[in-house]
């Protein structure tokens, strides 16, 4: 049991900190690392007490969606989380356009549920990545 906790809480430190090096202006953290500590272990707290009410609160829209809207929980968790550590901040961001040849991708200007939204998909994605990867 301890070393599951161990375990989820080092890959929800490695996926902060790799989501805070990727999206630098999005998610910033104040305190070294020390801050993120405290976020991976806010993380795995929220995650074993919070979240399980949240998506029971969920559970109407989960079953009519299919569990799509599952990613509301993780926003919701996310959110509790910045609530919770001062120094870890989801600031609103404004992406200035790519022009990838025949690809344009327009300028965005991306609210603060926006960036919650960008930043849970980052989080959720790399976390499972290294939990597949460091499987037992």
């Amino acid at each position: 049991m301890l070393r599951l906790l161990l375990r989820t809480v080092t890959i929800n430190l490695l996926s902060i900190y790799i989501v805070t090096q990727v999206l630098g202006g999005v998610i910033i953290y104040y305190g070294g690392y020390k801050t993120l500590l405290y976020a991976a272990l806010a993380i795995t707290v929220v995650n074993l007490f919070v979240r399980p009410i949240v998506n029971l609160l969920l559970l109407p829209v989960h079953l009519i969606t299919l569990g799509a809207f599952r990613w509301v929980a993780n926003i919701i968790t996310l959110y509790v989380v910045t609530w919770m550590i001062k120094e870890l901040q989801i600031q609103q961001y404004y992406f200035g356009g790519a022009s990838l040849g025949i690809l344009n991708i327009p300028p965005i200007n991306f609210s603060a549920f926006g960036s919650f939204v960008i930043v849970t998909l980052a989080l959720t994605v790399i976390f499972h990545m290294l939990y597949w990867l460091f499987q037992d």
